[in-house]
């Protein structure tokens, strides 16, 4: 770091150029948290997280025992350990008359207000939720299981995206509280999506066939492009686009400015995709899978850092699960992968960045969720360092339930 001030000082590097090498250190050394961690609230498997856009305050989490927690991230209790504990403020329990009755497999805050958010099921809906009552104010039924669902934080309009066993997405309007379109997108089903975060009406999405596709919904040939394809985009899935993506597609982001498109495979392929330029990838990342783990067949959750500028050197790290107990650290600029988490019991389903904070949540099937931070300096007794050693050397990850 001294190293990185000095060339700034005698002119040796531009802003940018320090500004992302400092960035990179700091991301890079990600560890879990030792001052701040979560009350275990589940007792199956999380597999989704979401943080509100608003004040970035608000946490909240689901899974396999259909229960949704609520977390404000700023109210928390000091442990013995010196630690602080935030543990849930309110909750929608499994055994509640209005909840989900199968696995609730994604759950996202309205990106414009934090009194409302929104959970997909297995159940075949996908429900709005009071985020003061935590009850339920409607519901939509797509009559197949529901893997993800997303809305735009653009404000340009007040679609769900949702994606589900059918070959459809279909985009249900709270306004109206009905269905206002359907994309024929993925023969075989689709597993995830995303909206642009600087053109309201593009929606990208990744199907179980192994194509990568984007859409601008206002158009009556919905269809732009679709990634990793060079040549009719009614092409058979069974093409070479299904192989550059890497299996399935589990998650799918765009970057910041919009430009680029994430997305990762059943395989632990991670590709970063341009819209300008989509018959190719930028670049991309094989992670290390292990042979006969299925963590990755189902929906996942990335996670990129946020980045203060538009320019394209700023330096945009990309979280991600690895088919095992690892979060894999990605620079997207080059491929590479940096660091690994690991402190989980069993493999990784989500990870959620709180901007402005530098902390990374994450969960999967051991039910707890973890807290990642750069390391922080802190002043400890013997005694309360041996009682930290004793609490994270614990026996957290003995009841770790499968998921269903």
């Amino acid at each position: 770091m001294n190293e990185l001030v000095r060339n700034r000082a005698i002119g040796a590097s531009s802003a940018s150029a320090s500004h992302r090498a400092a960035s990179e250190m700091v991301l890079s050394t990600m560890a879990l948290s030792e001052t701040k961690r979560m009350a275990r609230a589940h007792s199956a498997a999380v597999h989704s997280l979401a943080i509100d856009n608003i004040e970035h305050r608000y946490l909240l989490s689901t899974g396999a025992d259909i229960s949704i927690q609520l977390y404000d991230l700023n109210n928390f209790e000091q442990t013995a350990t010196c630690s602080r504990q935030v543990a849930p403020t309110s909750q929608i329990a499994a055994n509640t008359a209005s909840t989900h009755t199968r696995l609730v497999s994604g759950i996202d805050w309205y990106p414009l207000d934090n009194g409302m958010f929104t959970t997909s099921s297995f159940d075949h809906t996908l429900r709005v939720w009071d985020a003061e009552s935590m009850t339920e104010a409607c519901q939509f039924d797509l009559e197949s299981r529901v893997f993800s669902h997303c809305m735009s934080y653009t404000g340009g309009h007040a679609l769900i995206a949702a994606t589900d066993e059918s070959a459809h997405i279909r985009l249900c309007d709270l306004r109206t509280g009905s269905f206002a379109q359907s994309l024929l997108a993925h023969h075989s089903g689709s597993m995830a999506a995303a909206w642009s975060p600087e053109q309201p009406f593009v929606l990208a999405s990744g199907g179980i066939d192994g194509t990568l596709k984007l859409w601008d919904i206002r158009r009556a040939d919905s269809q732009l492009c679709s990634f990793g394809h060079s040549g009719d985009s009614e092409a058979s899935p069974s093409d070479s686009s299904s192989t550059a993506i890497g299996g399935s597609v589990s998650s799918v982001l765009f970057t910041g400015d919009g430009g680029r498109v994430i997305s990762m495979g059943s395989s632990g392929k991670v590709s970063v995709w341009s819209i300008a330029s989509p018959d190719n990838p930028l670049v991309e990342c094989q992670l290390s899978v292990s042979k006969g783990s299925n963590a990755l067949s189902g929906s996942t959750q990335m996670a990129l850092t946020t980045a203060t500028t538009r320019q394209a050197t700023d330096y945009e790290m990309l979280f991600c699960p690895s088919g095992s107990n690892v979060i894999a650290t990605i620079d997207i600029a080059n491929g590479k992968q940096v660091a690994s988490l690991n402190s989980h019991f069993a493999p990784v389903l989500c990870v959620a960045w709180r901007p402005e904070h530098l902390e990374l949540y994450s969960s999967g099937a051991d039910g707890n969720v973890l807290i990642w931070c750069p390391p922080v300096a802190e002043e400890l007794s013997e005694e309360q360092r041996q009682i930290r050693q004793d609490t994270w050397s614990g026996s957290d990850g003995d009841d770790v339930e499968e998921p269903t």
